[in-house]
């Protein structure tokens, strides 16, 4: 309760400070950052791993003693050979330690830390994911809102010629079925501009549904291009190395190892000490007062059960095979989605550096057609059709460089090194250390 109170206290007060500010999320890591406290599927798998934690705890107390205490009172009432009645009274303390299980105790706790390690590890790439998708919404805001203002100037440039033809139509200079033909074109690009409206109010819906609230004034982020290594090699060693899916699977890997070391436990003896102190009032006929200490050293050895620890084991062993092709899935689509985003980034800067110049030059075409058009040298149409390519464009250059910085992001994510490369904390729950520290 008290970590639920303090992961409250924590969101309500950011969220209050955004309220305050008028300018929620201003930034990426400020999304971020609030997502990965607020977000439902973070938060069940924190608790997830803390469970788990008190399941390392339960594996502990095998090595603890068992402290038992019993105590009754009744009446006992007798009619053969004399007519009596007792009130007896008992009571008992019992000890009991296991001095050896052929290190089952150990293997299991040994399990229960290795699946900490995994819950851990999960919640690592859980964060991760969810901080990529908060990544995503966010370049998504952004580059609809630029694609919603270059909708805009496209129907400002429209309706600038609309005016010029009108003016022209009346002197006589062009004909009325050139006015109709702009008229068209402005309800074309009107209709543009309703589609980009639309396109930006899904980014902000989706915005809302990731990061928990709508968006404020955003900022653009700044390229990662420094954190990408050098080579696509190279980000698919420090993929396999540092990707928190794929260290889950390992350490799943390690906990079924664990459960078939238990399993095979029970194959062996097991050495316990009992220690009983009774004591006891008018139990037995004849006897009013009785006290005992006893002290055994007890060895118990399972012969045949049904076949059970047998199957045990077999079922331990499939489940080890299990969990090995488990992570070489992992291995697998991790070295794919990272092959992919570096094609991706890669296209992507090639695509911008070309789109750079066609924008450039589509801009100095466009001003000299609308110069030329002044003088009767072009046709309003020539216009019309450079005026929309240059809108192109530039359209085509912000989806090339909101796809390249995505790119990045996407690379960042397979390292697991997204949320560190923002300069902001991983969940407490997921950190795991050398020790095998549990968070608290």
């Amino acid at each position: 309760m008290k970590i639920r109170r303090k992961l409250f206290v924590t969101i309500s007060s950011i969220m209050l400070m955004m309220a305050a500010s008028g300018a929620r999320a201003e930034t990426l890591q400020d999304a971020v950052k609030y997502m990965l406290q607020a977000h439902p599927e973070i938060r069940s798998h924190a608790y997830n791993r803390l469970a788990r934690t008190q399941e390392v705890r339960q594996a502990k107390a095998g090595y603890l003693p068992t402290i038992d205490f019993t105590a009754g009172t009744g009446f006992d009432r007798h009619h053969q050979p004399v007519f009596s009645t007792t009130y007896p009274d008992y009571a008992t303390i019992s000890i009991r330690q296991n001095v050896f299980r052929f290190f089952g105790d150990q293997s299991e706790i040994n399990r229960q830390e290795a699946r900490v390690r995994s819950q851990a590890y999960l919640l690592q790439g859980t964060s991760e994911n969810n901080a990529l998708q908060a990544a995503r919404v966010y370049l998504a805001v952004l580059r609809y809102q630029e694609l919603y203002d270059l909708a805009q100037e496209n129907l400002v440039n429209h309706r600038r010629i609309l005016d010029q033809v009108k003016l022209r139509s009346e002197s006589g200079v062009d004909r009325k079925a050139d006015l109709e033909q702009v008229m068209g074109r402005v309800a074309l690009a009107q209709s543009n501009l309703v589609a980009a409206q639309a396109n930006l109010s899904d980014a902000n819906t989706d915005y809302q549904a990731t990061i928990g609230f709508l968006p404020g004034n955003l900022t653009k982020p700044e390229p990662v291009t420094a954190a990408i290594p050098a080579t696509m090699e190279e980000a698919e060693q420090l993929a396999l190395k540092n990707n928190p899916t794929v260290k889950s699977s390992q350490a799943d890997l390690e906990a079924r190892n664990a459960q078939y070391d238990t399993a095979k436990s029970q194959l062996y003896p097991s050495f316990d000490v009992a220690l009983d102190y009774n004591w006891k009032r008018d139990i037995y006929p004849n006897l009013g007062h009785d006290e005992g200490f006893v002290a055994m050293a007890t060895v118990s050895f399972n012969i045949f059960n049904g076949g059970w620890n047998k199957a045990r084991i077999g079922q331990t062993t499939y489940e080890i095979y299990e969990a090995e092709e488990i992570s070489r899935n992992s291995k697998r689509q991790t070295i794919q989605s990272m092959r992919l985003s570096w094609e991706s980034n890669r296209t992507s800067a090639e695509r911008v550096a070309f789109l750079e110049e066609y924008v450039k030059a589509a801009g100095q075409t466009a001003d000299a057609f609308a110069a030329q058009w002044n003088i009767g040298r072009r046709t309003m149409f020539d216009l019309l059709d450079t005026q929309a390519e240059y809108i192109n464009a530039k359209a085509s250059l912000v989806n090339a460089k909101y796809d390249k910085l995505f790119a990045e992001y996407r690379i960042l994510s397979s390292m697991g090194r997204l949320i560190p490369t923002l300069g902001l904390p991983l969940p407490e729950q997921s950190i795991v250390s050398a020790s095998n520290d549990q968070a608290k």
